[in-house]
């Protein structure tokens, strides 16, 4: 846990992926957008969870399947899927979500540090918050795909996280 940072009050961006909500600081967020209109082009050699580039707003960007990447799970389009566009080291690169349900103002003293990230160097983890009645799972966007093992090192986290709650509630 030694490169865990202190979550601070701030303004997060909330989706949604399956039942599990995320969220990414406002800051990282540059745009929300339906996913109706994009038309992405697959291109060889690439993983599992990368569909492919598409061009918004006359940019190239890469787009990442979060539902593939952190549960295993193909995308299911609906009316509700957005693609958030984020920024990465000055890049922006396009994560689709189930849904992009809010924006919420978490307090610091929301936000816990659970065991799972004690025996974990996952940097890109700021914490979990409970606030109001909600289970938001916090993440660095930026840190979190600047490589693409952290994908699976988190899918694999909040795996264990669902376990340990369910555990607790039975």
């Amino acid at each position: 846990m030694k490169d865990q940072v202190k979550f601070q009050d701030a303004k997060v961006l909330i989706f949604k992926l399956g039942q599990e909500e995320y969220g990414v600081h406002i800051n990282q967020v540059v745009s929300i957008d339906r996913m109706q209109t994009l038309s992405i082009t697959p291109y060889p050699n690439r993983a599992s969870h990368v569909l492919g580039v598409a061009s918004i707003r006359d940019v190239v960007i890469p787009i990442v399947d979060m539902r593939a990447a952190l549960t295993g799970e193909a995308l299911k389009q609906t009316d509700v899927t957005r693609i958030i566009i984020v920024k990465v080291y000055d890049k922006e690169i396009g994560i689709i979500v189930d849904a992009a349900t809010d924006v919420l103002d978490l307090p610091a003293e929301s936000v816990e540090q659970t065991n799972i990230l004690e025996t974990n160097n996952v940097s890109y983890l700021l914490g979990i918050s409970r606030f109001d009645n909600r289970i938001v799972i916090l993440l660095d966007i930026e840190k979190l795909l600047e490589n693409t093992t952290n994908l699976d090192d988190l899918r694999d986290m909040i795996q264990s996280f669902i376990n340990s709650n369910e555990g607790a509630e039975a």
